[in-house]
């Protein structure tokens, strides 16, 4: 970057011959187009990008993020208008070089340009923690209470990290504070529709938690009424059916806490059989407990514990689940 600071040729000439020679990662050119627009060079950060263009360096970020510099350095209209209409369809983009296009975005706080990418980075992988998380950090930014809402919205239905108590816990929070300052504003209508939003996201056909103390190494799995089954193995099923925990046990530490977890966001009805299969190790009282809870969220919820006596042979439970109509 300093070596086109410092030529006195054309910067169209000095970016093409150093990307020729040395072609740069989407990664690395994206922190030298911010490094130049942090020092107001945007006609430069400009000629980069279209210097990666022409030179089949292409990434996603860099058809968003050039319209944005070429504004800033009062490019003719005619050419921004250019820029606009060549953007690729990001559909065709990997996730990676999509986060970086947000990156770049919410540098220039393009927040709806960003929030854009954010929402079909999570259409093309809802499962990838790091989206909603990110798209999260976005919406605070923005200061707009609809992304604010939806950023959230998908970390209560699709995060389920180690830290997803946390998350879960803070999201809820944040939305119901949202709509209580509309309800405040005399917006009602929308305050309603925000928590609507907030109980179907929250809402969970059937929660299991396998639970036990000690250096054992249990397995959880769960045969659902398709045939399918759901496990350490098989974490996620057609059907949205996900397994977020797996614990192995530990030989070093007889007095643990452990679990594993299943999360069916949208059960269908039928019969769910869980298998607790006992591995290895030891467990106090030589026994596990089952936390059932069907319908979480919702004026349906129910809870029920099953203490498992953990043997050589695998124990299965049955679960029916049924919708009300």
């Amino acid at each position: 970057m300093d070596t086109v600071l410092a030529d006195s040729r054309p910067v169209a000439k000095v970016w093409d011959e150093i990307l020729t020679k040395h072609p740069e990662t989407s990664a690395v050119l994206a922190d030298a187009v911010s490094i130049l627009n942090e020092r107001g060079k945007y006609d430069i950060a400009a000629e980069a990008i279209q210097s990666a263009l022409r030179n089949d360096q292409a990434a996603a970020w860099m058809y968003k993020v050039l319209p944005l510099e070429m504004k800033m350095a009062k490019r003719p209209a005619k050419d921004i208008a250019r820029a606009l209409e060549s953007r690729i369809d990001f559909v065709n983009a990997d996730i990676p070089e999509l986060l970086i296009a947000v990156a770049m975005l919410s540098r220039f706080e393009a927040w709806d340009e960003a929030m854009q990418i954010c929402r079909e980075a999570t259409e093309l992988n809802p499962e990838l923690p790091e989206s909603w998380l990110l798209a999260r950090s976005v919406a605070d930014k923005s200061k707009n209470p609809e992304h604010r809402v939806w950023a959230r919205c998908g970390i209560l239905q699709y995060v389920w990290t180690d830290d997803s108590a946390a998350q879960h816990e803070e999201a809820k929070k944040v939305i119901t504070e949202i709509a209580a300052e509309l309800d405040k504003a005399g917006d009602s209508q929308q305050a309603e529709r925000i928590r609507m939003q907030l109980r179907e996201a929250s809402a969970i056909d059937l929660l299991l938690v396998l639970r036990w103390v000690g250096s054992a190494d249990l397995d959880l799995l769960v045969t659902q009424p398709n045939g399918e089954q759901c496990s350490f193995r098989n974490r996620f099923t057609t059907d949205g059916a996900r397994f977020t925990h797996d614990d192995s046990g530990s030989t070093k530490d007889g007095n643990a806490k452990r679990y594993e977890q299943y999360v069916c966001r949208v059960a269908a009805d039928g019969e769910y059989k869980a298998t607790v299969r006992f591995i290895l190790g030891k467990a106090v009282a030589g026994t596990a407990v089952l936390e059932i809870t069907r319908h979480a969220g919702t004026p349906e919820e129910s809870q029920t514990t099953q203490t498992v006596k953990l043997t050589r042979e695998d124990v299965q439970i049955s679960i029916p689940i049924k919708h009300v109509p």
